[in-house]
């Protein structure tokens, strides 16, 4: 199921960017999937959206918006990226994203965008952060203008990397809110 999941979102806006089938469209990236669920009412949708931003990010404050009678919840939250880099080590960033769930009968959708990603190189350093277009950019090759650093602290092997694993991070958050908007 993960990987149909994962074949719809990557083209749901049909453009594939250096072969990762991400879905960077007009300069953003951007993840969206709607569902059909047959006699579940907008009610319940959005009751089990906010029961599962609950449980994924342990309380409610990360939700900003609840429009419960138009079935609109936007929150954010952080998760862990990882992938393997040099030497088979494991390469971890957090991953902060908006995702908004709009819920109506028979019917419910998934945006999941303004996706910042913050890399720590070494526990005394700081965090370096950077968003999923500047990593897209970076692997495309994108020039940045005079005087302007890469905010990108990966080489573009590894940058592919990372958003091989933001498509995977992104398709599992979207199985886990499929699978807690249907479970009652």
């Amino acid at each position: 199921m993960a990987t149909i999941l994962f074949a719809n979102i990557a083209y749901a806006q049909n453009k594939d960017t250096v072969g990762l089938k991400l879905p960077f469209t007009n300069g953003k990236v951007v993840y969206q999937k709607t569902f059909k669920v047959p006699g579940k009412s907008r009610s319940l949708l959005f009751t089990n959206a906010r029961e599962w931003f609950e449980k994924r990010y342990n309380n409610l404050d990360s939700v900003n918006v609840q429009d419960a009678s138009n079935g609109r919840l936007t929150g954010s939250g952080w998760d862990v990226l990882s992938f393997k880099g040099p030497l088979h080590m494991d390469v971890t960033s957090r991953v902060g994203k908006t995702i908004e769930i709009n819920s109506a009968n028979d019917i419910y959708s998934i945006n999941i965008s303004d996706i910042i990603i913050g890399y720590q190189e070494e526990p005394e350093l700081p965090r370096t952060y950077f968003t999923a277009e500047d990593l897209v950019n970076h692997v495309l090759g994108k020039k940045y203008p005079r005087g302007t650093l890469n905010p990108v602290p990966f080489n573009k092997k590894l940058s592919k990397k990372a958003l091989v694993s933001l498509n995977k991070l992104v398709a599992d958050l979207i199985n886990s809110v499929n699978q807690n908007l249907l479970a009652k």
